[in-house]
């Protein structure tokens, strides 16, 4: 046995692979977030249609016809929670979300953060805290909806369904803001345009 020290050849082995590994799950997120745009407008389109025509025959069934339909309110109103929901993504997609700049302005004027860049991850890692506690607590309120059996008083359906809604689409939400980070570090690294949002 030699007492030879030997070239440090996996550490830079693992290095490379994780490195490898990180960019191609990247790539991967990214193109999870261009499909979850297409996925996501014709979801909130659909969505938004069905409501009005379902709340508009509940009108029409109920002032013309004099008989008014049980399960419409309670369907439309699931379908706006869903709707509601999903339109938190589509507003961090477009990055129509209120926004603070105040501590920003002054972080930046002062010299403590030099890009705007590092602002929006700093808030995107907050908001991806934030949002992986909704889901984990957002399906245990779903599981314990489905153990109970609970279901809704004029469609019957069960209950977890409509709860459903918040860890489903807040899981949407985290993959949307992991996307954002990545491209925000993109662009610390110069790799890619400013992101507005």
């Amino acid at each position: 046995m030699s007492s030879e020290r030997q070239p440090a050849l996996v550490p830079w082995f693992w290095f490379m692979t994780v490195t490898c590994l990180a960019w191609e799950v990247t790539i991967l997120i990214s193109k999870i977030g261009k499909k979850l745009d297409k996925i996501e407008s014709g979801v909130l389109i659909i969505s938004l249609a069905v409501m009005v025509f379902v709340i508009f025959l509940q009108v029409v069934m109920r002032y013309v016809f004099n008989n008014s339909l049980s399960w419409s309110e309670e369907f439309a109103r699931y379908l706006f929670v869903w709707f509601s929901w999903i339109g938190v993504s589509a507003g961090l997609k477009d990055g129509e979300h209120l926004k603070v700049e105040i501590l920003a302005a002054a972080l930046i004027k002062r010299g403590f953060i030099k890009p705007k860049e590092m602002i929006n991850i700093l808030v995107s890692l907050v908001w991806l805290a934030t949002t992986l506690i909704v889901t984990y607590y957002g399906f245990e309120m779903a599981a314990a909806q489905a153990d109970l059996g609970v279901v809704t008083p004029a469609m019957r359906m069960p209950m977890w369904l409509g709860y459903l809604s918040i860890p489903a689409c807040s899981l949407i939400v985290g993959i949307r803001l992991v996307v954002k980070i990545i491209d925000s570090v993109k662009v610390l690294l110069g790799n890619e345009r400013e992101v507005d949002n």
